[in-house]
């Protein structure tokens, strides 16, 4: 494909796939060497082969620098270097996407491993000392006819609770990558408890919940927390559709058996996540949502709970058509 502009070419490489890309230094009013910086700011990830009328060692050096995977002197390209040159530059790029996922895993492990040593911290310096405040707001309201008491002890005990279940996620993120306690779990009760929870808020809301469940699903996990994941993933649902208001609001949830695998899907026509979110969104304390909507947890400590057993998770989304999460988990 021959773009002649700068602006068509930009276009091009923004909204299309290319295996590489032949970019002349001449581009108009703009230089090459602009549009590999735009190309960089942009996200976009394309094996590059710089062309130049001469030889110019100062600049062959800027367009390396800035993520031109090889260049050529355009006179003295012949059909077996061009060939030559598209191969290395497809591989650099191969290369490069291999050592950055090595870096972001080396990266992310490095985060677990200080978030575990957090983890445990807190559940032995705090877990004591807020054990015992729970259980004298609980004493205080059984003991007390005040009406205004017994709501404020009510609240004391949800927000303990609230922290008792996000040092209890730094734990999931922390934990090794196969989950010593995954047992046989029945999918459809899980199912139907988490819907049975959400029903009031579904109606209150006035979301269409379409659900597709075969019977009997037995999967390996840990019932209360598959119960977590899912309800995680619904809330998230009633969010993106919150934020969306279509005008008809639903959510389909099915599930069913592909091969050795039990499939969950959970499918929204909520405001849908950004490509540029889309690869943060399981990464621990990423959020796109307001303080006090969201701590950043959820899918990072769903994600890793999945995978605990075997399974995986995986995520399709547009902005503004909605988003499509799928668990697929062992068979018991």
């Amino acid at each position: 494909m021959w773009k002649s502009s700068y602006e068509e070419g930009f276009q091009s490489l923004k909204n299309e796939k290319f295996d590489a890309c032949l970019l002349d230094f001449r581009l108009g009013a703009n230089t090459g060497l602009e549009l590999l910086h735009e190309m960089n700011k942009s996200g976009i990830n394309c094996p590059t082969i710089f062309l130049t009328g001469h030889s110019d060692f100062d600049l062959d050096l800027q367009a390396m620098q800035v993520g031109a995977a090889d260049y050529l002197i355009k006179d003295q390209i012949n059909a077996p270097l061009l060939e030559r040159s598209i191969r290395y530059s497809i591989k650099h790029a191969l290369d490069m996407e291999e050592l950055r996922q090595s870096k972001a895993q080396i990266l992310q492990q490095d985060r677990l491993a200080s978030l575990g040593l957090l983890a445990s911290s807190l559940a032995h310096e705090i877990g004591t000392p807020m054990g015992i405040i729970r259980s004298r707001a609980e004493l205080a309201e059984r003991k007390s006819d005040n009406k205004d008491i017994k709501q404020d002890m009510q609240v004391v005990v949800t927000q303990i609770d609230r922290i008792a279940k996000l040092v209890n996620s730094l734990l999931h993120l922390a934990r090794g990558s196969k989950s010593e306690h995954s047992a046989d779990v029945n999918l459809n009760q899980v199912i139907n408890d988490i819907v049975s929870l959400l029903e009031p808020e579904i109606k209150r809301k006035s979301v269409m919940l379409n659900l597709n469940i075969e019977s009997p699903l037995i999967v390996k996990a840990e019932s209360g927390p598959l119960a977590q994941v899912l309800l995680n993933l619904l809330v998230n649902s009633i969010h993106a559709i919150e934020d969306q208001n279509p005008a008809e609001p639903v959510i389909q949830m099915s599930a069913d058996i592909k091969g050795t695998m039990a499939r969950i899907q959970i499918k929204d026509n909520g405001c849908g996540i950004s490509d540029e979110n889309l690869n943060q969104i399981f990464k621990p304390f990423f959020t796109t949502k307001e303080i006090g909507r969201g701590s950043g947890l959820g899918l990072a400590t769903s994600y890793k709970l999945v995978h605990s057993w075997g399974g995986h998770i995986t995520v399709q989304s547009k902005p503004g058509e909605g988003s499509t999460f799928t668990i697929f988990l062992p068979k018991a």
